[in-house]
């Protein structure tokens, strides 16, 4: 039976790292020099029907390790995501028509002194003409250690403030809101990925996502490490998996990695997606082996190699020489 040197090495790494045992075993916040602010909760997804209202708040703080006032101001935005997965406000479409339907119901700029907390009040009026499906915003808090004016820029002030101080800060409490009606969720999982062997870095499964209904839908990932001959994981995120929201019509990359994975070993990967009613699963043996190892793994193999010619050819020689005998 032939062999490849792809798999006479990957056979010959299991072997002698077996023989020498190396298989083992919601708020966001921003802060600057003087100033800070805190946005609590960072968003939320909420479900309203047509020709209906809805009434919602979050916290702004100013944290107290600040040392100074923090001036903010309120306003919405549309709430989009990109081919490249970032984040903007500053595009607008047929999901993002809720920017046109929110009131604010408290003051919308003001002043947080340190250690203080104040409430931001909306409410957003569905109009009985809105389409069935998922509409998205960015309510956005701008925050500066001096008074803003009406451009997002924080007024002037004299020369010898710190430069952190009068930076802008912005933050923002998103809303994923559901609009009742025919509305569809579903999607296609493609990709799924996981390392078969590594020279060094860390054990990362990765998958595309894409949404093909008309509102959001939740995708979950989870990652289990196991050593090579045991059952008992060395690494899962089961109990807190990672998570993303995707928009309609978007399609998401994402990576779950362990980042404390040894330089060597030999383990078992099992790496699953899970996205509306769908799961995919993808499981590997995936061998860590550092350079040096993998030349000493190649040297070995040579050595291996020229003792077995050096052997034939001495055995063909005796051969010979028997044969040369019997012939006298």
């Amino acid at each position: 039976m032939k062999y490849s040197i792809k798999q006479i090495t990957k056979w010959a790494a299991i072997a002698v790292m077996s023989v020498i045992g190396l298989s083992t075993f919601n708020a966001n916040s921003v802060m600057a020099e003087g100033y800070g602010l805190t946005v609590a909760p960072m968003n939320e997804k909420i479900i309203i029907d047509p020709n209906d209202s809805y009434d919602s708040s979050f916290r702004i703080s100013n944290p107290s390790a600040s040392t100074q006032d923090t001036y903010y101001k309120v306003e919405v935005a549309p709430y989009y995501v990109n081919e490249k997965g970032e984040k903007t406000h500053d595009i607008e479409g047929e999901h993002n028509e809720i920017v046109k339907w929110v009131t604010f119901n408290t003051p919308t700029e003001g002043k947080l002194e340190p250690n203080e907390t104040k409430e931001v009040s909306f409410t957003v009026e569905v109009p009985n003409s809105a389409p069935a499906g998922g509409q998205y915003m960015s309510i956005l808090v701008t925050a500066s250690g001096k008074p803003i004016d009406d451009d997002n820029n924080s007024s002037s002030a004299d020369n010898n403030s710190n430069a952190a101080i009068k930076e802008i800060k912005k933050m923002s409490h998103v809303v994923y809101a559901e609009i009742t009606g025919n509305t569809t969720k579903k999607g296609e999982i493609s990709g799924l990925s996981l390392p078969s062997f590594l020279l060094s870095g860390n054990i990362t499964g990765s998958a595309s996502i894409k949404n093909t209904g008309n509102v959001h839908g939740d995708a979950k990932y989870t990652l289990q490490i196991y050593p090579l001959f045991s059952s008992e994981e060395v690494y899962t995120n089961e109990d807190k998996p990672t998570t993303a929201t995707i928009l309609p019509n978007r399609e998401l990359f994402k990576e779950v990695t362990w980042e404390k994975t040894p330089s060597m070993g030999i383990f078992n990967a099992v790496f699953t997606v899970e996205f509306e009613g769908q799961t995919q699963q993808i499981s590997r043996m995936i061998i860590i082996c550092p350079v040096w190892l993998l030349f000493l793994i190649v040297f070995i193999i040579f050595a291996i190699t020229i003792w077995i010619v050096l052997r034939v050819r001495s055995h063909s020689k005796k051969s010979r020489k028997s044969s040369a005998s019997s012939a006298e």
